[in-house]
């Protein structure tokens, strides 16, 4: 059977990257249930075929940002997301959609999904962590009650298997005990180059947000935001009745540099070289590392959960950490110290996401869910 694709966030980087390797890899010539595009929307135009988007289009579009924009402007103009979901229904394909989401999209898409799950009997495959970490958990609840139907892996360390292992302890009821990681490949690669002694932390920072390393307003990486709701998901799908204000999170600079943007912001950074060239001298001096850490760790009824910056012993499974390079460390009932759970991965970048997301969809049962 066919994979059915409605891609939203097609214009963006992540979107062009999918649409890419789903068009050259996930042909009938590799797969029993091969993927077909039928749909592509970004934040006000859609394009929908339910025999496939033309291949040369999509191979145009995804060559660049403004290929895609020039593209998409030429298709039909919509203002509701709902819109999407009433176009496929009006052919009959209800139950036949995987809906794709590569957004950053807030509520509009909450409430997308909300209607994906429980209006209709399509799947959804999402690399956008808002909608199930941002708001209630009754929300997080009503999303993710069909598995087959709600895949969210990708959210947390590029699908690289920390929500697979959080689920299938779930599942058995293997009680999680303590999570510790670093989930962020921005802050990992900026101490990693500070543990080199070559730059200061301003021009690193710098360098990272011109090489696309960072957000493209880098306090979005640094306020340590992005990592906690990664641990919030974590957390939700380990069983814990958790928001995102349970969590103490520590910006890796001070808040006041949330108010500045621009080489504003990159210029004051400037104040806080000195504090951490100290403080990669005392982490070397007692044979330590400098982390950016997400821990959550269960005490009797009561979970806490932190974020933020940690020494950690350089003979640590935190101290092999590269780069960019993500960990997660579980410890559960019958998984835990001296050998807990161990996974690592290479920071999330576009080909790893694009892939992960298309792992979803060969995980998801071709066309949806079966008829009633």
């Amino acid at each position: 059977m066919i994979q059915r694709l409605f891609v939203l966030g097609a214009s963006g980087n992540v979107g062009r990257e999918f649409i890419k390797r789903v068009i050259t890899l996930d042909t009938s010539q590799q797969h029993r249930n091969p993927s077909q595009i039928v749909g592509i929307a970004n934040t006000t135009h859609f394009d929908f075929n339910p025999v496939g988007i033309d291949i040369e289009e999509l191979k145009t579009l995804h060559k660049s940002r403004e290929n895609a924009k020039e593209i998409m402007a030429q298709k039909t103009e919509f203002n509701h997301l709902s819109t999407l979901i009433e176009t496929a229904n009006k052919v009959g394909m209800d139950g036949e959609i995987i809906f794709i989401d590569v957004t950053a999209g807030k509520e509009a898409l909450l409430e997308f999904h909300r209607k994906v799950i429980t209006e209709t009997r399509n799947g959804l495959v999402t690399a956008n962590k808002n909608p199930i970490s941002l708001y209630g958990m009754d929300d997080f609840n009503v999303l993710t009650q069909f598995h087959h139907r709600y895949d969210t892996n990708t959210t947390v360390m590029g699908g690289a298997g920390a929500l697979n292992f959080i689920k299938e302890r779930y599942e058995i009821r293997d009680t999680i005990r303590k999570i510790e990681g670093c989930f962020s490949g921005t802050l990992g690669y900026i101490l990693a180059e500070l543990e080199k002694a070559e730059k200061p932390f301003s021009e690193i920072v710098r360098l990272a947000k011109e090489g696309g390393y960072t957000e493209p307003n880098p306090w979005d990486d640094l306020n340590g935001l992005d990592v906690a709701r990664k641990l919030l998901i974590l957390a939700r799908y380990s069983g814990f009745d958790v928001n995102i204000s349970d969590i103490k999170v520590e910006p890796l600079v001070n808040e006041k540099y949330g108010k500045l943007s621009g080489d504003d912001f990159l210029n004051a950074l400037e104040e806080e070289n000195e504090s951490f060239e100290k403080q990669i001298k005392a982490a070397q001096e007692n044979n330590e590392v400098l982390r950016y850490v997400a821990e959550l760790t269960v005490k009797g009824n009561n979970v806490d959960m932190t974020v933020g910056l940690k020494f950690r012993p350089k003979d640590s499974e935190f101290g092999s950490l590269k780069g960019t390079a993500n960990i997660f460390i579980a410890e559960t009932g019958t998984l835990e110290n001296p050998v807990p759970h161990v996974i690592k991965s290479r920071g999330a970048g576009l080909e790893v996401t694009a892939d992960s997301v298309r792992v979803g969809v060969a995980k998801m049962l071709p066309g949806g869910i079966p008829r009633r």
